[in-house]
């Protein structure tokens, strides 16, 4: 797409029409134009300046009156190249500050969190994307008693990540059955990477236990429907309900929340358009069509993702991108110090 050109003139008068825009909802005219730049020419010349913008795709009149409003491409064009970048205001990184600080999650709940916070402070839906670089294994399994017959199954991988689920054991579990049990997880299960325990693995391991099958495979079953649940990407929500407000449409709200939910397609665009703001009609997604998405990367060589704000095309983009921007700086730096505390 050629980039387009502006003088400095058209420059102050698109610049001036987002930000008044984006403030009242309402169009923009000439006389009040004139009051938002400075130096400002004429009105005449302001009326002339918004037609060429009009004829180049950046602005459009809704209706017959004299005001315009920016297209998707002006707001676009403003993002990208004329908006000036500002500071996180003092009180949103107070507020972010102390609410991290009071988190104390295991370092794969952690984005959730962040979401959470981010959400609160701007009253916007926020999506919170993890990713797990690298090959994922079952580092340890345990099962610890909790009474006589009732015990917890523990799995954990070499990314400290864990899940667990209690359960009861019959008196069938003899100290010989649990041997065979410990053999196989720690010949067949454990250092196995996670995409490996499927269940045809799982079926031929049982089948090669001979007449210890059928009393070993709840037993085996439950570890690995434990490991399943530790999945590489993960995708969370904060703030659905918000998404109403956005759309002032439930069925669109609930398309939206599917479409994220499906985890795959809403990674897959993240890792396609990196961080920034990316407007609906350009992520391929009907869903998201009307909507736009300020994203920002977080991370470190255990962990990586996105955070994304999803709000109307009408944002208050100068406030809220270094609003996610600190979040996700943030967000690295207590998962990182979550995952040493994990490591030490």
């Amino acid at each position: 797409m050629t980039k387009i050109e502006l003088t400095p003139r058209k420059q102050a008068v698109l610049r001036a029409i987002v930000k008044a825009y984006i403030e009242t909802g309402e169009p923009i005219g000439s006389k009040i134009l004139t009051g938002l730049i400075e130096n400002a020419p004429s009105s005449a010349t302001l009326r002339n300046e918004m037609s060429e913008l009009v004829s180049m795709g950046l602005l459009e009149q809704p209706h017959t009156s004299a005001g315009r409003i920016p297209t998707n491409s002006g707001l676009k064009l403003y993002v990208n190249d004329l908006m000036l970048k500002s500071e996180i205001p003092n009180e949103n990184k107070l507020f972010i500050d102390e609410r991290f600080d009071t988190v104390t999650e295991m370092p794969e709940n952690i984005p959730a969190k962040a979401g959470e916070i981010l959400s609160d402070l701007t009253g916007l839906p926020v999506i919170a994307c993890l990713i797990t670089p690298g090959t994922t294994v079952i580092k340890k399994v345990e099962l610890m008693n909790i009474s006589r017959n009732t015990v917890m199954l523990l799995v954990v991988t070499n990314d400290q990540r864990t899940r667990n689920r209690i359960f009861r054991l019959s008196g069938e579990y003899t100290p010989q059955l649990l041997e065979r049990f410990w053999e196989i997880v720690n010949t067949k299960i454990k250092g196995k990477p996670l995409e490996e325990l499927s269940i045809g693995y799982m079926q031929s391991l049982v089948a090669s236990l001979g007449i210890d099958s059928f009393k070993l495979m709840p037993l085996i079953t439950a570890v690995f429907e434990t490991a399943k649940q530790i999945e590489k990407m993960t995708v969370d929500i904060s703030g659905a309900s918000r998404l109403y407000n956005i759309c002032g449409d439930e069925e669109r709200s609930k398309r939206i929340i599917s479409l994220i939910e499906s985890r795959d397609p809403i990674i897959s665009l993240f890792e396609r358009v990196g961080d920034g703001v990316v407007f609906g009609e350009d992520t391929g997604f009907s869903e998201l069509g009307t909507d736009t998405l300020i994203a920002a990367r977080f991370g470190n060589e255990k962990y990586k993702g996105y955070l994304a704000l999803i709000g109307p095309n009408r944002l208050s983009y100068e406030r809220l991108i270094p609003t996610i921007e600190y979040t996700a700086e943030k967000l690295t730096t207590v998962l990182t110090a979550a995952q040493k505390d994990m490591e030490d």
